[in-house]
């Protein structure tokens, strides 16, 4: 019972350090997108029709719409192997 709560302890521990990293990594794209491509103010809706078509621009902002997907995605795998996992123990026979 102990190496089964170990073992989820570490998965656990795995699955919240990536959702940690992309969460964090996003965060950051946005930022440089907003900062370097679309800055706030009069002056930052000027810069945007020079910069929106920039490959750097696209770049950052291709990255940060994959990590928002991949997200969702990491949540969908982790809510469905919970699941596998609660009716492969419930129907197991004893």
């Amino acid at each position: 019972m102990l190496k089964l709560f170990k073992n989820l302890g570490t998965i656990a521990l795995k699955f919240m350090g990536v959702v940690l990293i992309t969460c964090f990594s996003h965060w950051i794209l946005v930022n440089i997108y907003t900062s370097q491509c679309a800055p706030s103010g009069l002056y930052g809706a000027l810069q945007t029709f020079i910069n929106l078509g920039s490959p750097f621009c696209q770049f950052i902002n291709m990255l940060q719409y994959e990590l928002a997907r991949h997200y969702i995605t990491i949540w969908t795998v982790a809510g469905t192997a919970i699941i596998a996992w609660f009716i492969a123990k419930t129907s197991q026979k004893n």
